[in-house]
C-alpha cells in the first residue's frame, strides 16, 4: 500500500492526563504476574527516580536494546571464574562448590537484569501517537515492584513499579511528525543493586487509511477539434495530493512516451489538487492525433489522455470531478466533498446539485458559482452535521454551465464513527381512557444513545404549540433510556388532541407523535418496547393540575383548548 507522507502536527513527549505539555510523564500500568519459581524479592529499598538513568550502561553488551530476555545464567550463580573475578579463591566458598550468604549477596548485585521487550504497534499515524487513548504502548516482562521504568523520547521521566509482573507503559506526543518519519524508542530500567537494562524499538508514522487513496487525474476537454485546442488547450487536475505538495505534469504524443510536448509544475492547494491549462499557441495541423497526460505529487502518479481531430468536434466539452469518491462516514461528515466543474465561460454562473442515487428527483444540497480565470466552477458539499448515519450510501452529483451539463457520483461508507440513536414512542394512538390510565398511558423509549448519557424528553402540544412536560433521563448500560406520560385528569376528552414528542440524545434532536382520540377501547397495549422495563424509566402526568409553574400553564391551556373544542362538538 502506497503511503503519502502527509505533514501532521502532533506533540512527541511523556504525557499524562492533566499535565500541560511542557511537562512530560509515563502514562503506565502494571499488571501482575505469578512470581518465577524461587525467585527472591529484592532485598534493597525502591531505586530512586534518578538512578539507572545511564543508557549506556550496558554499551559493551551486544544483546542491549532486544527485545528478548538475555542470557540463561540465574541470577543467583556466584562467579567462579577466578581470572573473571579475582577475589573469587578468597570469597568463602567450600569445597562442595558453595558459597557463603555474602557470596550469594555479591552475585545479586551484579547480576543483569532479565526481561522482554515489545511494541504493541510499529506503524502509526501521527493522531494515534497524540491520542491519549492510543499512543505508543510498550510492554517489559517480568519486571520487580521497586524497579523504575525510564521511556523516551521526552523529558525522561520515571515510573516505580508497583507490583511483580508485566509493565506497560504508554509514550504520548506534541512535536511535529509527518508520514514516513521513524521515531526510536527507548526505555531504560534500574533495579537496586542490578546494572541497568536499556531496551529499543521504533515506529514508523504512516499517513491515515482515508490518505493512501489513489491519484486522480482530469483531462478536459477529453476530445475537441483543433481550432478549439489551439485557443483554449486543455485543463488538467490532479487531486489527492497534500496541501503545498508540487505537483508535476507533462504531455507526450501517443507512441512516443520518451519525448516530452511539454511540462509544468504547479502547488496543491487547500483542496489537495494541482490544477494548469495547456494552450499550444503555434504547430497547426502537427497538434491533430493523440495525446498523453501523465502527473505525479509525492510517490503518487496517473495517466490520462486527450483527442485534437481535424472536424468540428460536436462532443460535450464538460468535466465534473468529485473528490474524494469515496470515504467513510466521519470524514465525510468533517471535510465534505470538492466539486470541480471544467471548461465553462469566464464569469459563467455554475451550478452544483447533490441528490442521493435512489431519489435523484429530491435535491440534497446546491450551490451556484461563477466560473473563474481557468473557465472552471468549484464548490464543497460539507452536510450539515445532522442525519447521522442516514449519510450512509450512494449520491448523484449533477453541474450545468451554459449549455454544459455532467454528471457524477461520489460513495459514503459506514465507519462505525457515529452514534445514531432512534425513538420508539408506544402506542402511537391510544384512548382517552386508556391515556389516563397509569398503567397504560404512552411510552417514549431511546436506544443507541451514549451510556451513562443525558437524555431529555418533552412533550408539546399541537394547539397550541407548547411545552406540556419535559424529563432528563440518564442512559443505561446498553444506551437506552423510557419515559412513560399518561394524563391525571378525570375527564379523557380533555386530553383528545395530537402530541409532538422532541428527545435529545449527544445533541442529536430526534421527534415523533402520538394522537389521543376520543374513542373508548383500548387503542394500544401500551408496554415498554424492546424489554423497556429494564431501562431507566420515569412516570410523567400531563394535566393542568401537574407541579411547577411552566407545566402548569401549559397543561391548562391545552386541557382548556381541548374541553372547548369537545363542548363545541356537542
Amino acid at each position: 500500500m502506497k503511503r503519502l507522507a502527509l505533514a501532521a502536527s502532533i506533540a512527541l513527549a511523556v504525557s499524562t492526563m492533566g499535565v500541560g505539555p511542557a511537562v512530560a510523564n509515563t502514562t503506565t500500568t502494571t499488571q501482575a504476574s505469578a512470581a518465577q519459581e524461587g525467585a527472591e524479592a529484592p532485598s534493597e529499598a525502591p531505586a530512586d527516580p534518578g538512578e539507572g538513568d545511564d543508557t549506556g550502561a550496558d554499551a559493551a553488551d551486544p544483546g542491549t536494546g532486544t527485545t528478548e530476555a538475555e542470557g540463561d545464567a540465574e541470577a543467583t550463580d556466584p562467579p567462579t571464574d577466578e581470572a573473571a573475578d579475582p577475589n573469587a579463591a578468597d570469597d568463602g566458598a567450600t569445597d562442595d562448590g558453595t558459597a557463603d550468604d555474602g557470596a550469594n549477596d555479591g552475585a545479586e548485585e551484579s547480576a543483569a537484569i532479565e526481561a522482554g521487550f515489545s511494541l504493541e504497534k510499529t506503524e502509526m499515524t501521527a493522531e494515534e501517537i497524540g491520542d491519549p487513548n492510543q499512543g505508543i504502548r510498550y510492554t517489559v516482562d517480568p519486571l520487580k515492584a521497586g524497579d523504575v521504568v525510564t521511556a523516551e523520547p521526552g523529558e525522561a521521566t520515571s515510573t516505580t513499579v508497583e507490583s511483580d509482573g508485566a509493565f506497560t507503559g504508554t509514550i504520548l506526543g506534541n512535536t511535529e511528525l509527518k508520514a514516513g518519519d521513524t521515531l526510536d524508542v527507548t526505555v531504560t530500567v534500574a533495579r537496586a543493586g542490578e546494572e541497568s537494562k536499556t531496551f529499543s524499538g521504533s515506529v514508523t508514522v504512516v499517513a491515515p487509511d482515508d490518505e493512501d487513496a489513489e491519484a486522480d487525474l482530469t483531462v478536459s476537454p477529453k476530445t475537441q477539434n483543433l481550432d478549439d485546442f489551439m485557443n483554449d488547450g486543455v485543463k488538467i487536475t490532479l487531486v489527492n495530493c497534500v496541501v503545498d505538495e508540487e505537483v508535476n505534469f507533462r504531455i507526450t504524443r501517443q507512441g512516443d512516451p520518451d519525448t516530452t510536448i511539454w511540462e509544468d509544475s504547479q502547488m496543491a492547494g487547500e483542496d489537495t489538487a494541482g490544477f494548469t491549462t495547456f494552450i499550444p499557441g503555434t504547430g497547426g495541423d502537427g497538434w491533430v492525433g493523440d495525446f498523453v497526460v501523465t502527473a505525479s505529487c509525492g510517490d503518487k502518479s496517473a495517466e490520462s489522455t486527450f483527442t485534437v481531430t481535424e472536424g468540428d468536434g460536436d462532443e460535450s466539452n464538460a468535466d465534473l470531478t468529485v473528490s474524494p469518491k469515496t470515504q467513510g462516514l466521519q470524514k465525510f461528515l468533517e471535510n465534505g466533498v470538492h466539486l470541480t466543474f471544467v471548461n465553462c465561460h469566464v464569469d459563467d454562473e455554475v451550478n452544483f446539485r447533490v441528490s442521493t442515487k435512489r431519489d435523484p428527483d429530491t435535491t440534497v444540497w446546491e450551490e451556484s458559482q461563477e466560473a473563474g480565470e481557468d473557465a472552471a466552477g468549484s464548490a464543497n458539499f460539507v452536510p450539515d452535521g445532522d442525519g447521522g448515519t442516514g449519510w450512509v450510501g450512494d449520491f448523484l452529483v449533477m453541474a450545468t454551465c451554459g449549455d454544459e451539463s455532467a454528471e457524477t457520483t461520489f460513495t459514503v461508507t459506514d465507519d462505525g464513527s457515529v452514534v445514531d440513536p432512534k425513538l420508539a414512542i408506544e402506542p402511537k394512538e391510544i384512548s382517552g381512557e386508556d391515556f389516563v390510565n397509569r398503567d397504560k398511558g404512552v411510552t417514549m423509549t431511546v436506544t443507541e444513545c451514549e451510556p451513562g448519557s443525558d437524555i431529555l424528553f418533552e412533550v408539546w402540544g399541537f394547539e397550541p404549540s407548547e411545552k406540556l412536560y419535559d424529563r432528563t433521563v440518564e442512559a443505561n448500560e446498553n444506551g437506552a433510556a423510557s419515559v412513560q406520560v399518561y394524563g391525571l385528569d378525570n375527564s379523557p376528552a380533555a386530553y383528545v388532541g395530537t402530541y409532538t414528542v422532541k428527545v435529545n440524545c449527544m445533541d442529536q434532536g430526534l421527534s415523533g407523535e402520538f394522537v389521543v382520540t376520543g374513542t373508548g377501547g383500548d387503542a394500544g397495549n401500551g408496554d415498554d418496547p424492546g424489554n423497556a422495563g429494564s431501562m431507566p424509566r420515569t412516570g410523567a402526568e400531563i394535566t393542568g393540575l401537574a407541579a411547577g409553574a411552566a407545566l402548569i400553564l401549559g397543561g391548562a391551556v391545552t386541557i382548556l383548548f381541548a374541553r372547548r373544542k369537545a363542548q363545541s362538538g356537542r
